[in-house]
């Protein structure tokens, strides 16, 4: 791992090369326990950077801020993360303060140009291809630092480059489908005058990145905290299964080849053994269960790929903690008579639905107090307060809300649960039940539930009610969504179960909040209008339709 001291002294040169705009100056890199620190004392320019070891680490560096990882960060004060425009779109969550302009849409079913595209300019075309801008130039300059680093360091920067340059395309092709495909970096504003390429022709750049460097040993075969959470094998293949699920359902349909390679490389993790379940024979139902593992520990084994946060030593804070609780936790007063909470800007930006949250079987610890969600409260003076609404437990981080200040602690965003459920999911629906079952009840096991026996279509639905479920507040539904054409209707309060049916007629929650309206979300709204600004920029682009 490198060390806090190289890293600080890596910082104190940014670059200065041309990206979506000018490439931004590098960010700080949370790299586990050792962070880079910001700290430019000059300035390089395109052709005078990359010629030192400390200018290869540095550029590396920036890929682990711009583009995906940015959208945990994005957002924040009185709006939305962009991670939750899609469920909220979806209306299985809705912001409770609901005035920014995608949550109004969503509410209202008002799906136009004028209230979605500058936000999704803003918080996603642009960062995805900044992303992208920088992984292209870690990728045009590292193989010829041969004089300058040694071939195994070429072939691991290599393969972050790839990895978040097929990372942040994945997000592109889920969110706008056809997109312009950029390989080089920019030397002129007309390098980016690109037209959009199909999307089964992303797909395929996004898996040649990805497939070569899924089972070389350009990455180690470590765990992401054992590896100074950077780019593992794990994170390459996890990847891999996550693009050939989405492909092989609406709107490419790739279908069972694509089945079988989710599969394939979601039994690479599976069997590469370094990940694995907290808890995997059953979790405790306190403050020492599995989830709180996962929501607290910066070593478990069961997280893949996090964004990582550390705002007590380097001020890098969690901006999520703002949205774990409404603003009636503002009221709250000690037994002192003291205010609980001073944070003003405290309030549900995500808040589940009730269906979802009534959709928990009784013994699904999930389900359970200060698991995922929870309702009360004690403070240090032992009085026990009570939400309006259920807050978010895996974003609540006591001394950082007390404080008025970001969090500590980390967001997965690839867990192995998750490796789990797509190797359940891809062997079922080629048929091959026994293992689908196998994986399937690993999750269920741990979370205290029976084990499934169903088959068919039912063991389908089975599995996506658990990725609801293990993932209420990791973003993933949306995506199920998209790719399925389904959406998750109540099947008996507390039964553990729902009822996935076709979208198109489908009674859509919270549409406006509190109410569900058939139908509510056309087809076309799975994808997001191309941003009328880059329209207008680049003559090459055409609108998605239902957005002209």
């Amino acid at each position: 791992m490198i060390t806090y001291r190289t890293m600080q002294n890596n910082m104190k040169k940014s670059i200065n090369i041309w990206s979506v705009a000018l490439l931004a100056l590098v960010l700080g890199l949370t790299s586990c326990n050792d962070f880079l620190e910001e700290n430019p004392k000059d300035q390089k320019s395109a052709d005078q950077f990359w010629k030192t070891v400390e200018d290869a680490q540095t550029g590396v560096d920036a890929l682990y801020f711009g583009g995906v990882p940015y959208l945990n960060n994005s957002g924040g004060g009185w709006q939305p993360k962009s991670t939750m425009f899609g469920g909220i779109v979806s209306g299985l969550f809705y912001d409770d303060h609901g005035d920014s302009q995608i949550a109004e849409a969503a509410k209202s079913s008002n799906y136009t140009l004028e209230k979605f595209s500058s936000t999704i300019y803003n918080n996603l075309w642009h960062e995805f291809y900044k992303g992208i801008s920088r992984a292209n130039f870690v990728l045009a300059n590292i193989p010829g630092m041969t004089g300058v680093l040694d071939q195994a360091t070429i072939d691991r920067y290599v393969a972050e480059g790839k990895f978040f340059r097929a990372y942040a395309y994945f997000y592109l092709v889920k969110e706008f489908g056809d997109v312009p495909y950029i390989d080089k970096p920019y030397k002129s504003p007309t390098d980016m005058y690109v037209e959009r390429m199909p999307s089964d022709q992303v797909y395929q750049k996004i898996i040649d990145d990805l497939a070569d460097i899924a089972s070389n040993n350009a990455l180690p075969n470590k765990s992401f905290y054992e590896n100074g959470c950077r780019v593992t094998r794990a994170m390459v293949q996890t990847l891999l299964a996550e693009v050939y699920l989405q492909k092989a359902g609406y709107p490419l349909q790739g279908g069972k080849a694509d089945y079988e390679n989710a599969a394939k490389y979601a039994e690479m993790v599976i069997n590469g053994g370094s990940a694995a379940l907290e808890q995997a024979n059953g979790s405790s139902d306190d403050l020492n269960s599995a989830f709180n593992v996962i929501k607290n520990s910066k070593s478990s084994k069961e997280i893949i790929f996090a964004k990582e946060y550390d705002y007590s030593n380097n001020d890098i804070g969690n901006g999520y903690v703002n949205l774990c609780m409404g603003s009636d936790a503002t009221t709250w007063k000690d037994a002192d008579g003291k205010q609980v909470f001073s944070m003003n800007v405290l309030h549900k930006a995500y808040q589940p639905c009730d269906m979802i949250l009534k959709s928990y079987a009784r013994e699904d610890i999930r389900g359970h107090e200060k698991q995922f969600f929870f309702n009360k409260y004690t403070d240090k003076t032992g009085v026990t307060h009570t939400l309006n609404d259920p807050g978010q437990w895996a974003w609540f981080e006591e001394d950082a809300i007390i404080g008025n200040h970001g969090g500590d602690n980390n967001i997965p965003t690839m867990r192995y649960s998750e490796v789990l459920l797509i190797a359940a999911e891809a062997n079922a629906r080629i048929g091959n039940t026994e293992k689908a079952l196998g994986y399937l009840n690993q999750v269920r096991r741990r979370a205290g539930l029976p084990d499934e026996t169903a088959t068919g279509d039912a063991l389908i639905q089975s599995i996506l009610t658990e990725r609801l479920h293990e993932f209420p507040l990791e973003f993933k539904v949306w995506d199920d969504i998209r790719r399925t054409r389904l959406y998750p209707e109540a099947d008996g309060d507390y039964s553990g179960k729902l009822k996935w049916v076709p979208l198109s007629s489908a009674m859509i929650q919270n549409k406006p909040v509190g109410v569900v309206k058939q139908g509510a979300i056309p087809e076309w709204v799975l994808l997001w209008p191309i941003p009328q600004d880059e329209i207008q920029r680049n003559p090459s682009l055409t609108q998605n339709p239902g957005w002209e």
